[in-house]
């Protein structure tokens, strides 16, 4: 499963004489709890554009994140998924700002629960200016769909990252019970590890590894070493890892 949160977009094509512009903006994309601390957490949204959004949020659990039996699964009932947003629905005027609040029922978890909530814009009809109807064209309203990630991680919670080496690859596997972000990652030769900016070290995408994953980096020569910067949470630090 890739790390960041992704955006999605949703396209609407009206009969207009011209473009059709829209935005909706949100304060982050990835909320993180620590079970027994910080258990609420608010998403700040707000339109930018100048038409009336009708606004849904809903909510899915990730099941076996990162591996091949990965699942979604939805569940309506907040005390069964183990998480409660609110609200699910409403209404932003032009320049308004809403909160939608996340908080966290889970207990006595022993490894993560992993979801992702989507907050996604809808306008009403749109009314297109004519000219004639000889003039008008085709226009496109773009809005922007924010599937954040949310991650509820167990009380004693860790991320351990074991390294295999071989001549061909690099294997990584979190062996704890706790996600890791992977990022800022680069294939260098010996001498050129203290600067992995240069051009003779290659990169490779970030990856978010969760407890159980694992991640294998082929490198183009046995000596080559990996170098990357791990992050726990997203006010986590940056450590930087050599293997």
């Amino acid at each position: 499963m890739r790390t960041i949160s992704t955006v999605l977009l949703f396209f609407i094509l009206v009969w207009s004489s011209g473009p059709a512009l829209a935005n909706l903006s949100i304060n982050k994309l990835w909320v993180d709890f620590a079970e027994g601390q910080n258990e609420r957490g608010d998403l700040v949204i707000r339109n930018d554009s100048e038409d009336r959004y009708y606004v849904s949020v809903s909510v899915t659990e990730i099941a076996n994140p990162g591996t091949p039996e990965e699942e979604k699964i939805t569940q309506i009932d907040p005390e069964k998924s183990g998480l409660l947003v609110t609200p699910n629905r409403m209404v932003l005027e032009p320049g308004a700002i809403r909160s939608i609040r996340l908080v966290s029922l889970n207990e006595n978890l022993t490894e993560d629960r992993i979801y992702r909530v989507l907050v996604a814009p809808q306008v009403g009809r749109i009314k297109a200016e004519q000219s004639g109807e000889d003039a008008r064209g085709i226009a496109l309203k773009l809005l922007a769909a924010y599937d954040v990630l949310v991650v509820v991680r167990p009380s004693e919670n860790n991320a351990r990252i074991e390294a295999v080496r071989s001549a061909e690859r690099v294997t990584l596997k979190n062996t704890g019970n706790s996600n890791i972000l992977l990022t800022e990652g680069f294939i260098c030769p010996p001498d050129a590890v203290e600067d992995p900016s240069t051009e003779r070290c290659k990169t490779f995408e970030s990856q978010r590894l969760y407890a159980g994953n694992i991640f294998e980096i082929d490198l183009p020569s046995p000596t080559d070493m990996v170098v990357l910067k791990t992050r726990d949470g997203p006010a986590g630090e940056f450590i930087e890892q050599k293997y």
